[in-house]
């Protein structure tokens, strides 16, 4: 049973990863809700960071990333983590 919970959480590490850094960008953001743009700057990171895993890890290591193919889940997790990026230096100004 533990050997299998194990199994199946290395199977899906590299999203449990980027799912981990969403949680803690959410779980800062309720404690100091007026650094909201440090947020929306780490859920950017947590985009970006699924992409480069995305593109890096065969499709049988990149778990529930792995959604369409390898490009398109690249190129959708790219776009969303640039126009975050592009959105929050646009409220600054």
């Amino acid at each position: 049973m533990v050997l299998q919970v194990r199994r199946r959480a290395t199977a899906q590490a590299p999203f449990l990863v980027v799912l981990l850094l969403v949680v803690a960008v959410f779980v800062y953001l309720t404690i100091e809700p007026s650094h909201w743009r440090r947020a929306t700057a780490g859920l950017a990171v947590a985009m970006l960071l699924a992409a480069v895993l995305r593109v890096t890890l065969a499709p049988a290591r990149a778990g529930m990333l792995a959604v369409r193919g390898r490009w398109w889940d690249t190129l959708c997790y790219a776009a969303l983590g640039v126009l975050i990026l592009i959105a929050d230096i646009r409220l600054k100004n």
